[in-house]
């Protein structure tokens, strides 16, 4: 498995280090380099060779810099080199450069330091595969070399071939014998009538057409026409679906996309569970076509197929991070100049501390507010009725577009919540948010998080609420804060008032997320 990942100068990674574990969700707003970060890996650990030929200007955040992609595994890769000598690999890594020229240098590293050319047993030793967001479905249902379908149809052929002692031409023989019988039968010219199309007849007319057309060439060219495949027979396997509405079978390409997704994570499923945890996957998007109830299920699947094998996947949705299991959570962030970075986490996130809190954790969160690992920048307030006001200030007043910018307004539930979600969001290493509370409900806060807020300027208490704090502030102004439609009169207030008037106290709100402006959010999208 993968214990270290470190990144240089890779699209939009300036620098970046990643401590993935067996299950280990990449989430951040979009165009942060989520996917960059599998990408890197899969350059590496990726099933096909990185050469030269895979060097491209748009690789590098630096033209004239080199790439360096180290990755380090859990357990040694142990070889024998051409001297003899047994060395144990802990690392691969790769280097690219554009400048002065074109190269490009993977190589194993011992425990020692020295280097090796990286080998095909390392490939299958750390055995690494890459579902993108962007899959053709249909292709990955087909069996070939490179699908998941075909990769895991060959471990059983080759598995065929070991039980026969490793004489594959006995397999073909004897499997050759079996399917005469059927294969004559198929092949046979059923009906001798010239208009009616038989196998026997386009075989024949195919096979004349051949030798003619080839007539002057060095060697006449006359296929051989199978119904089922010799060499790889289990190329010719057809995933077909029957649904409990209909009779009818389907072939797996003309059911719709959710279908064919989960046909699709079935078989990758299938594949980590048969594989017996010898392979690391990289998943884009697993939530793609599949709908809430299927996401959950999917997701509680990730968590028992992980203690057996490596998942790293990226997901923009909320059905696929837990609180409980936040210690899973790699979450990235983009700076407009130095490139995708990761908040750091305390070392109070893990798994004896998730255990300890499992009930207050279960208590404190839902889809709406599991926002909070998602979201660019965050106001965290204590109730609905702060958090309409809030919302409408930021929207109608302010002209701050909350959706377009990706700032999440959670409401926390109280005071307690205000202080529990702020302390989580330090813990996560986060400093994108911003929590407005009131003063007059007496919370025990033995960390002092609310003080550290207000000292770093990314908190606001309302004394003694949020009523009687803009009563004060505004002449005339009659909000009761014991009223049964508090929610109604905070919205009302909101939608109406005069800018001029917003409490001078709020102008530390608005700047927190004022520059945040689309023109940053669009040139943090350049990937």
């Amino acid at each position: 498995m993968i214990k270290h990942i470190y990144i240089s100068n890779f699209r939009s990674i300036v620098e970046l280090e990643v401590e993935p574990r067996n299950l280990s969700a990449l989430i951040g707003p979009n165009s942060t380099g989520k996917t960059n970060v599998l990408k890197a890996i899969d350059l590496v650990l990726g099933e096909g060779w990185t050469t030269k030929a895979k060097v491209a200007r748009e690789l590098f955040n630096d033209v004239a810099k080199p790439i360096v992609i180290e990755i380090t595994i859990t357990h040694p890769f142990v070889f024998t080199n051409y001297k003899g000598v047994v060395c144990r690999v802990f690392k691969v890594r790769l280097e690219m450069k554009m400048q002065p020229d074109f190269s490009c240098a993977v190589r194993m590293i011992d425990e020692n330091g020295y280097e090796h050319y990286l080998n095909e047993d390392f490939k299958k030793f750390c055995h690494f595969i890459y579902i993108p967001s962007f899959r053709d479905l249909n292709a990955q249902m087909r069996v070939s070399n490179w699908t998941l379908l075909g990769k895991l149809m060959k471990v059983v052929y080759d598995n065929y071939v070991t039980y026969y002692g490793e004489n594959e031409d006995a397999l073909k023989d004897d499997f050759k014998k079996i399917m005469s019988k059927p294969k004559e039968f198929l092949e046979d010219d059923f009906d001798p009538s010239p208009t009616t199309v038989t196998f026997k007849k386009f075989s024949n007319c195919f096979k004349k057409y051949c030798i003619e057309n080839s007539a002057g060439f060095a060697s006449t060219l006359e296929p051989n026409l199978n119904i089922y495949n010799l060499n790889w027979f289990y190329k010719t396997l057809q995933i077909s679906v029957k649904e409990k509405l209909s009779p009818k079978e389907f072939d797996s390409e003309e059911v719709g996309a959710g279908m064919q997704n989960l046909i699709l994570i079935s078989i990758f499923q299938t594949y980590a569970e048969l594989m017996g945890g010898k392979v690391i996957f990289g998943i884009e998007e697993p939530e793609i076509f599949l709908y809430p109830q299927a996401q959950r299920s999917l997701y509680k699947c990730f968590q028992s197929l992980s203690e057996k094998t490596q998942i790293i996947y990226t997901t923009h949705n909320p059905n696929f991070v837990d609180a409980q299991r936040a210690y899973e959570i790699v979450m990235l962030q983009r700076h407009f100049e130095n490139g995708t970075y990761k908040f750091e986490k305390s070392a109070f996130i893990n798994e004896i501390e998730a255990e300890k809190q499992k009930f207050k954790i279960y208590s404190h969160f839902n889809t709406e507010r599991n926002e909070i690992f998602f979201a660019k920048k965050i106001l965290l307030v204590e109730g609905a009725s702060d958090k309409i006001l809030f919302t409408t200030l930021l929207n109608d007043k302010w002209e701050i577009d909350i959706d377009k910018l990706g700032i999440s307004v959670i409401e926390c539930g109280g005071k307690g919540g205000v202080i529990y979600f702020s302390g989580l969001c330090m813990a996560m290493g986060m400093d994108n948010f911003y929590a407005v509370w009131d003063a007059d409900e007496d919370v025990e806060d033995k960390h002092s998080i609310l003080s550290t807020l207000l000292k770093k300027g990314q908190g606001f208490e309302l004394a003694p609420n949020l009523e009687v704090f803009l009563n004060s502030k505004i002449d005339e102004l009659n909000l009761n804060p014991n009223a049964n439609d508090k929610i109604k009169q905070a919205f009302d207030w909101a939608t109406t008032v005069d800018l001029k008037i917003i409490p001078k106290e709020f102008d530390q709100i608005k700047l927190f997320f004022e520059p945040q402006k689309v023109e940053e959010i669009q040139a943090n999208a350049q990937v």
